[in-house]
């Protein structure tokens, strides 16, 4: 299976029109877009490029995609929110959790931050695939590289679960791969020119990824 991640879009033109061309050219099966996907208003537009293209696009939301536009989702028929939600495509499961709360040199998914945790918990095992915005606290999180930022209840998560593959972004200059034991971690930021993260999954293997 191939995947396509992205994140940190924020209604960029020229980052959707990079995304459009990505997706005509390797032709993934699904496409995992990890938060910030608008800049706080007008959605309509960016969700109307998401789901024209040719693969199904499955999205959390991040510090700058607002709680309103979770019905957004249910507008287009290509777009899915993995937000507390479990999706199975060619076998593999992907589950997501929306939203982030920047802080200074560290990262909260919400205020009632263990709450929503014990939600997602139930949904993630070794073979998924799973989806958030802020990366978790001491991997592909650094700011200016000197600072760690990302969420210290992802992490815990992550060291409780042992998800297949974390797929995250937030921290634009953290762009990259890493591992977090059996968990490979992916943050598919979109800074500068860049345009993502291809990552082929095969059954039982290690994921193959590529800076596209």
């Amino acid at each position: 299976m191939l995947i396509y991640a992205v994140a940190d879009i924020h209604a960029d033109p020229e980052r959707l029109r990079r995304i459009r061309d990505v997706v005509s050219a390797h032709k993934p099966d699904a496409m995992v877009v990890a938060g910030d996907m608008i800049n706080y208003i007008r959605p309509g537009k960016t969700f109307n490029i998401l789901n024209g293209l040719s693969v199904p696009v499955l999205a959390v939301r991040g510090n700058s995609d607002p709680l309103y536009i979770e019905k957004y989702f249910h507008q287009f028929t290509n777009l899915t929110s993995l937000h507390l939600n479990q999706v199975t495509i060619q076998s593999t499961p992907f589950a997501g959790l929306s939203g982030t709360i920047p802080l200074p040199f560290r990262n909260r998914v919400c205020f009632r931050e263990q709450n929503l945790m014990n939600k997602v918990y139930p949904l993630i095992d070794s073979q998924t695939v799973f989806v958030v915005h802020a990366p978790p606290w001491g991997v592909l999180d650094q700011v200016m590289g000197r600072f760690h930022s990302g969420s210290k209840m992802v992490r815990h998560l992550v060291n409780k679960t042992h998800p297949r593959l974390l797929i995250c972004g937030h921290i634009h200059e953290a762009a990259g791969i890493s591992e977090i034991g059996e968990t490979t971690v992916v943050n598919c930021s979109l800074p500068g020119t860049g345009q993502g993260m291809m990552i082929e999954l095969e059954d039982g293997g290690k994921p193959v990824i590529e800076m596209v």
